[in-house]
């Protein structure tokens, strides 16, 4: 007995021990916020004012000190986020992460953003390049300071690289490039045309629908069912995994919004301003929210780690702005026909041509240290061979994205929007954002209130980028891009209100895209066409931010109660009977219609998109708008030829048929999920966002436990989750921002789940559960100089 106490003793004082160590080795790389510091590359002090909730308020004196400051401040909580943009950049992840990263490398390689940034730093002006130099130098001082790397360096026995200013631009092409969205829907719109034929094909293919909302209430070019500008050409190719295409590069799932009223529309008679950029949940957050003062410059609200000055939103005292994707379609694949005596030649209208050959060479990480890899690459005059990067592509495919024929000075662009003091200056500023493809709402200190597209929409001699098309007869060649001053753009509309819900502008007389959003606007419509003449208030407008009404529910739910009239249906319809439409953690309904609207969306089309394209492909989040708007064409014509089952040859299915196929599926499933009461089934208990660290699926405990939340993928608060992991949620409203422009000190912002990349710091997920319940923190842009906890940063003396 006396032994067992001594032993239990022992592992005791051993789980203290392990218990601290732990402790102390997260703890001892989470940054303070009081000192001083003396940095070798500073001209004059600084003073880092740090709120409650880690929220920087940096004070400069010279322009090259505030972003130098920028760069080391937010290199203090988010290196190692940095440092897998930094590598992504530059194609070298599997420097760090080995093997599992390889296929990213050979596809980032591929795409070539380490070229593109090199010529676009090349390109920014003396100013703005000044301005990268320095925020890259301010990262280097972190790196090469006395302070602990994050832990996450020392897990993998690796050190952070230094950055240069081409980096900080390549920072900028990533994001830019994720909200390509035609990377994937182009090849599964093509992939659904050869297994489907093209008539359904053209039916499924968006189109932005007649009686959807646009920006402006007008619709010079109006592009309905069925008169796609695109034919279907089939390819050689082979089945294939949607999903081996899609894993190399995840896209942004940009379901965002603005929205904004003039002075005549407010009790205050000054404007109010509403912005959420929703995208993918990433931990740390995606931005880091701050604010610069100095050489010029004094903005607030959220910055992209990577990337000097204030990005998607921001407000500077006069303007203030935020960003919805513009949804433009930017990106084509051009099918090249291949020499048959010469693999390394394609044919063009003229002849063959020699395809240009870079070879490149990758460095892996392995048990024994580094090896090395060669790899080659093809680019023909389209751009870069994608073919078995992207098996979903036919064969011999070659991308060509805007990007490749504008230097990428969007940075510039960003920095001087940053010091705009009026529409005019606005504009001129997005003139400069040719490759982020972005829909940017504006109101300013006079009530003034617009908005203006940011894009390279090119100009196609035929067809309107649909499909992959053939790269060798010159007939689909682009001819040139819609000059800055013709993109979409207004400026005091006559409402005296506008909103984006990622809609058509409806005042571009030419083709932009087919994949804009429709049913967030619809909603949005029906709140203002209820509210008539009545002024908004500041609160009023953080619960539009917050708005749960399914638009989508409202139109399916009478179907359904009027198809389901058998007994075994009777408690579930009696649920959506009493319904409000509201997606709220407390309701029973939102998880019986949500899981009913996916059965009913996959019962509908997976017979003709065939189960894998479905699985893989349709139903992914960022690509269910598009069998969403199939449905909503379909919901009047109860005999609808696609509601017809092609498995089963012998029965003629109509609308009722499935929404009764499809009920039943959903009901075993929330059975199987959460009980068979539905009296109990919760929305909340299943609808939870996950903010997953990049190491968590080897180190769990650096994950967060999932968070319910409101909302779903048709909703102004919007909930995007996996269907195929009901109802884990994939996307939401990232960084929120609400400027009152009356009461400045009024503003709010809020990034989930927290400012610090540094597991145990107090701001890792401080900020996560109030996200979730709708709260925001203040902006602090006037009260932000009286912050009590400073840190003085101070050049090393000579």
């Amino acid at each position: 007995m006396k032994k067992i106490k001594m032993l239990a003793g022992v592992l005791f004082l051993m789980g203290i021990i392990f218990y601290a160590g732990y402790q102390i080795f997260f703890r001892l790389a989470v940054p303070g916020y009081t000192g001083t510091l003396v940095l070798d590359g500073l001209k004059s002090k600084v003073e880092v004012k740090t709120d409650e909730y880690a929220i920087p308020h940096i004070f400069a004196e010279n322009r090259d000190d505030l972003f130098f400051a920028q760069g080391y401040i937010t290199a203090r909580e988010r290196l190692f986020q940095m440092e897998l943009t930094r590598l992504a950049g530059r194609g070298e992840l599997s420097t760090l992460l080995g093997e599992a990263t390889l296929e990213k490398d050979k596809f980032l390689r591929t795409i070539g953003f380490k070229g593109l940034a090199k010529e676009g730093y090349g390109a920014l002006s003396d100013e703005s390049r000044a301005a990268v130099d320095a925020y890259a130098a301010g990262i280097n001082a972190c790196i090469s300071g006395n302070e602990p790397l994050p832990r996450e360096f020392v897990i993998l026995r690796a050190e952070p690289g230094a950055w240069t200013g081409e980096d900080c631009v390549a920072a900028g092409l990533l994001m830019g490039f994720s909200l390509t969205r035609s990377l994937y829907a182009d090849l599964v719109l093509y992939r659904l045309a050869e297994h489907a034929g093209a008539e359904t094909a053209v039916f499924i293919t968006p189109s932005y629908p007649d009686f959807a909302p646009t920006l402006t209430g007008k619709r010079l070019s109006p592009v309905p069912l069925g008169t796609l500008k695109s034919e279907f050409h089939r390819f050689p190719s082979t089945p294939v995994e949607a999903r081996a295409s899609m894993d190399l590069f995840p896209l942004e799932i940009a379901a965002s919004n603005w929205m904004i009223f003039s002075g005549k529309m407010t009790a205050s008679g000054r404007a109010l301003f509403a912005g959420s950029p929703d995208l993918k949940p990433t931990l740390p957050a995606l931005f880091y929210m701050m604010r610069i003062h100095g050489g010029g410059y004094d903005v607030t609200g959220g910055a992209l780690p990577g990337v000097p000055g204030i990005g998607p939103l921001g407000y500077n005292g006069r303007i203030a702005w935020s960003a919805v994707n513009g949804r433009g379609d930017e990106l084509d694949y051009f099918v090249e026909k291949i020499n048959p005596d010469n693999p390394n030649q394609y044919l063009t209208e003229n002849g063959y041509q020699d395809f240009k050959i870079i070879t490149e060479t990758l460095r892996i990480k392995d048990k024994k240290g580094f090896r090395e890899e060669p790899y080659s690459i093809r680019v023909s005059r389209h751009g870069p061979m994608i073919s078995k990067l992207m098996p979903m592509a036919p064969a011999d495919c070659a991308m060509h994205w805007a990007a490749f024929d504008h230097p990428a000075v969007d940075i510039e662009g960003l920095l001087h929007m940053n010091r705009a003091q009026n529409f005019t200056e606005f504009r001129e500023a997005l003139g400069k954002v040719k490759t982020i493809n972005l829909g940017m709402g504006y109101a300013d200190q006079e009530g003034n209130i617009g908005w203006q597209f940011t894009a390279s929409a090119p100009l196609r001699k035929k067809g309107d980028g649909s499909y992959p098309i053939p790269g060798w007869t010159g007939e689909y060649e682009w001819t040139g891009y819609v000059p800055h001053e013709d993109l979409p753009y207004d400026y005091n509309p006559p409402a005296g209100y506008v909103a984006s819900f990622n809609n058509d502008p409806g005042n571009a007389p030419y083709h932009l895209t087919n994949y804009y959003l429709f049913q967030r606007a619809t909603r949005f419509e029906r709140i203002m066409n209820q509210r008539g003449e009545q002024k908004i208030s500041p609160d009023e407008l953080r619960a539009m931010q917050l708005d749960t009404v399914s638009v989508v529910a409202e139109r399916w739910t009478p179907l359904v109660t009027d198809a389901c009239k058998e007994d075994e249906f009777e408690r579930y319809v009696h649920i959506l009977k009493a319904w409000d439409h509201h997606i709220t953690m407390d309701s029973p309904a939102a998880p019986l219609f949500n899981a009913f609207y996916s059965q009913m969306m996959r019962h509908t089309l997976s017979d003709e998109t065939g189960e894998s394209l479905w699985k893989e492909g349709l139903s992914q989040s960022y690509l269910l708008y598009i069998p969403d708007l199939a449905l909503t064409r379909m919901a009047g014509d109860p005999d609808h030829a696609l509601y017809d089952d092609t498995t089963t040859p012998d029965v003629k299915e109509g609308r009722d048929d499935i929404i009764r196929k499809s009920m039943r599926a959903a009901v075993a499933k929330l059975n199987e999920m959460q009980g068979k009461n539905p009296d109990k089934w919760r929305w909340g208990r299943g609808h939870q966002m996950f903010f997953d660290h990049p190491l968590g699926s080897k180190l769990g405990f650096l994950n967060l436990d999932p968070i319910p939340t409101h909302g779903d993928h048709f909703t102004i608060n919007s909930g995007f989750w996996e269907l195929g992991n009901p109802f884990k949620m994939d996307s939401g409203g990232v960084i929120r921002i609400m400027v009152d422009f009356a009461d400045p000190e009024n503003s709010s912002i809020i990034s989930p789940p927290g400012q610090s990349g540094h597991f145990k710091s107090r701001h890792y997920k401080d900020l996560a559960k109030l996200w979730a319940e709708g709260g925001q923190v203040p902006l602090r842009f006037l009260s932000g100089k009286d912050i009590s906890q400073v840190m003085v940063l101070k050049p090393k003396a000579n």
